[in-house]
């Protein structure tokens, strides 16, 4: 039985699904976006924007001008319950 966030999303992804947890996982290299395990990346990704800056964009995010300020790595993947999700490469 897969736990569940209290934003509907799943706590960890299944065994074998390469992931990252930004609070305590280096930034991928390589890896130019991502998005939270189980969410669609058309709702809401993040994309690397400098060396050590992401910002979020996608349907969810801001919605009349889809751009957020930049972000550090260990603050992508937090939902708006607070919980920091693991996040999956997209893009």
């Amino acid at each position: 039985m897969t736990r569940e966030c209290g934003c509907g999303l799943p706590l960890e992804p299944p065994a074998g699904v390469r992931h990252w947890h930004p609070e305590r996982d280096g930034e991928p290299a390589g890896v130019g976006a991502v998005a939270r395990f189980g969410q669609s990346p058309e709702l809401r990704h993040a994309v690397r924007v400098a060396e050590d800056k992401w910002a979020e964009h996608g349907a969810l995010v801001n919605f009349y001008a889809n751009r957020t300020p930049p972000m550090r790595w260990a603050e992508v993947g937090a939902c708006w319950v607070g919980t920091r999700h693991p996040v999956v490469a997209v893009g």
